[in-house]
């Protein structure tokens, strides 16, 4: 079976993995509370740097039915640091892709 290719529109270039196993919440559109919670990889394209989440498990590890398991998803992944701030991660991937590419 073929890699889904995920190709920057502006670039050109095959986006890089930056990070596999980053936590993302889905949320609720009314409330913005915490829908499901998701494992996923967070790529950027190696010219502009621009980042997408892609690559998503096949199941959420936790849903919002199941408060017990939703605090122990989101306890989880704080503690190993596997969930991240878009913003933070997109400067920490044009900075590691700059590096990668001298």
């Amino acid at each position: 079976m073929n890699e889904l290719r995920i190709i920057c529109t502006d670039c050109g270039r095959d986006f890089k993995n930056i990070r596999s196993g980053v936590l993302v919440k889905e949320l609720f559109q009314k409330n913005k509370e915490v829908y499901r919670v998701w494992m996923a990889d967070y790529l950027a394209c190696p010219e502009c740097g621009d980042g997408v989440v892609a690559r998503f498990g096949d199941n959420p590890i936790a849903e919002h039915w199941d408060k017990e398991e939703m605090a122990e998803a989101l306890l989880r992944c704080k503690k190993k640091k596997l969930g991240f701030d878009l913003f933070e991660w997109r400067e920490h991937a044009r900075n590691k892709l700059a590096y990668k590419e001298k």
